[in-house]
This record gives C-alpha cells, sequence and structure tokens, in this order.
C-alpha cells in the first residue's frame, strides 16, 4: 500500500517544487489570499489548473478519457493512458466505483467480459487482476500458436513424405544433338 501524506503536507510537497512561472504564480496566489496556511489540495489543484491549463484544453482532455480504448495497446499501456488522462475527468473519477466503470468500459470487449463478472474491492485490485487476465491470454496464445506450428509443420512433413514416395525414377537419357548437314550458310 502506498503512502499517503495528509492533505495540507501535499500542497507543502508540491509547492516546494514550483519554480520559474509556477513558482511567481504560487507566490501571488498566497499573497491574495486570506489564510494561506488554510489552503486546502482541492482547492490548490482546482487554482493550479484554472491558471495554467486552458478550460478548452481540459474540456479536450476530458472528452479524451471519455472516449479512451484499449485498441491494440496492452493493459499496462492502457492503464497508464487511463491515469494520465483521468486527472482531467476528475468528475468521472471521483470516486472508487466510478473509476471501476471508466476502466473496465475501455477494455477491450473480450477482457470486459471476463472483468465485468467479477466485483473487485477497489480499483488497484481491478487493474491487477486484469493486468494478471492479458498476461495468462497472451501466454496461452502463445501456446496454442506453438501447437498450431509443430502440427503444421508435421503434416507438411506428412505431405512431403507421400509426394516422394509417388514420384516414379526416371532414366537419365541425354538430349540429342542435331547436326547441320552443310555448311553453315547464312
Amino acid at each position: 500500500m502506498q503512502y499517503e501524506p495528509p492533505k495540507k503536507k501535499k500542497v507543502i510537497l508540491a509547492t516546494h517544487q514550483l519554480v520559474g512561472a509556477t513558482g511567481e504564480w504560487w507566490e501571488n496566489y498566497q499573497d491574495a489570499v486570506n489564510e494561506p496556511e488554510a489552503i486546502t489540495w482541492q482547492e490548490f489543484m482546482e487554482e493550479f489548473r484554472e491558471y495554467h491549463i486552458p478550460e478548452g484544453i481540459m474540456e479536450i482532455k476530458a472528452e479524451e478519457f471519455r472516449s479512451l480504448r484499449q485498441g491494440p495497446m496492452t493493459v499496462n499501456q492502457y492503464i497508464m493512458k487511463f491515469m494520465k488522462l483521468a486527472q482531467y475527468a476528475s468528475e468521472d473519477v471521483n470516486s472508487d466505483k466510478k473509476k471501476q466503470r471508466s476502466f473496465r468500459r475501455g477494455l477491450n470487449a473480450s477482457l470486459r467480459e471476463q472483468m465485468v463478472t467479477h466485483i473487485y474491492l477497489d480499483f488497484n485490485t481491478l487493474i491487477n487482476r486484469t493486468i494478471l487476465l492479458e498476461e495468462e491470454r497472451v501466454r496461452g496464445e502463445g501456446e496454442r500458436k506453438r501447437k498450431f506450428l509443430i502440427q503444421h509443420a508435421r503434416q507438411q512433413e506428412r505431405t512431403q513424405r507421400v509426394r516422394t514416395n509417388n514420384i516414379v525414377p526416371t532414366r537419365y537419357q541425354p538430349t540429342m544433338q542435331y547436326r547441320s548437314s552443310g555448311p553453315n550458310t547464312s
């Protein structure tokens, strides 16, 4: 389980790392607030995003999150993209239940069908099970492919044996050469 610092410490930890324009923004924001030490993590995140990330970008990214599908990505790649875009659609993932629903919605149909039949206590359990399921599927597909190739090779070997057994050996006959009957007058 990950260590989760208290919300007050999150603000201190995050703002300590702000430099340049973002650091200046933070100093100005603190000066404008009556009680800077009372700024909550939620307030900090909202104000930071509002100032540094245009609303249009937030809407585009939120829509990208809502339409996110696994497609050809591996589950790990899908998780990374899901987590990256989830920050722009906080209302879609503000509870564990909503987060799980959004995650399952984007999975490939075959994985989604298997994941929807179970209830997971939390989001982390869901993603861990999804990773394990995909890993097992890949292993199974590899095994089926290997068996198919072995069977295919044996079948071709049998076909080759049948063909070689049916060939009647022919005697070598030299090709006939024709001689011209006179000098070449062309």
